[in-house]
């Protein structure tokens, strides 16, 4: 009965020593060595780029956001502009320094402020393009913004963000101011056209003025769009928002 006893309790011990043995092979054995490298779960962040785009985009003002601060509008204002951007990019977002110009062109035309009304005899101004002005109206901007992206697929992602800089306006915006004669507000033309472009409206200068601007303004921008990656270091960017003023565009980049 001992002898058997024995047995069994060498038996069971066995398979015990055994079971812990299999046990531990299938986990990973903790090292002794004070040269080995510390265990570690950290994923490796991704590391920062820099790249350089260069972007076209329509600005535009239409006419029926602007005739909520006039009374009347000749017409929209819209032009297109040229601009490059220096990128600083970390993983899925972008930093950018942003330099840009584009020309503003107003509609030609008789434009009357709120509450007049140029059949009882309040003037009228009658802005010029920059044809007959012989001087273009623009600005230059200088802006930072800052650009998430939400992957879609490797190729493509969503685009957003904001920023804010300062524009430097260039040239000038001409005006004749006129007395409208024979001409209502629904119906400026030909009444509210100086004398000087065929038209019977009186201009006591007889010759255009420009717009007392500020030299600089703010720059607000509120960005959205897609981004193509054809390449890990090309993009495309579509987007459209505001700057200011409304916009659409695309750009095309290279990260180095």
């Amino acid at each position: 009965m001992r002898f058997a006893s024995t047995l069994t309790l060498l038996a069971l011990t066995g398979t015990a020593w055994g079971q812990a043995a299999l046990d531990d092979a299938g986990k990973p054995q903790r090292t002794t060595e004070t040269t080995a490298a510390p265990d570690t779960s950290d994923v490796k962040e991704p590391g920062v780029e820099y790249g350089v785009d260069i972007r076209l985009r329509r600005v535009f003002v239409p006419k029926g956001v602007i005739e909520l601060f006039v009374e009347r509008a000749a017409d929209g204002a819209s032009n297109n502009g040229i601009g490059v951007d220096l990128v600083r990019r970390r993983g899925n977002v972008e930093l950018q320094l942003g330099f840009e110009y584009e020309h503003i062109e107003p509609g030609e035309g008789a434009w009357i402020n709120s509450g007049d009304n140029v059949a009882a005899g309040d003037e009228a101004d009658y802005i010029i393009s920059a044809d007959h002005a012989g001087k273009s109206f623009g600005w230059f901007t200088l802006e930072f913004t800052f650009i998430n992206h939400a992957p879609i697929n490797k190729y493509v992602a969503v685009r957003y963000g904001g920023g804010a800089g300062i524009g430097f306006l260039t040239g000038e915006l001409q005006k004749y101011d006129v007395a409208c004669i024979g001409a209502t507000n629904e119906n400026p033309e030909p009444g509210c056209r100086p004398t000087a472009l065929g038209g019977t409206g009186i201009d006591a200068n007889n010759a255009p003025e420009a717009y007392d601007m500020p030299p600089v303004f703010p720059v607000v921008n509120a960005i959205v769009g897609l981004q193509i990656r054809p390449s890990p270091k090309a993009v495309v960017n579509i987007e459209g928002g505001i700057r200011t003023i409304p916009f659409i565009g695309m750009s095309a980049g290279y990260f180095f």
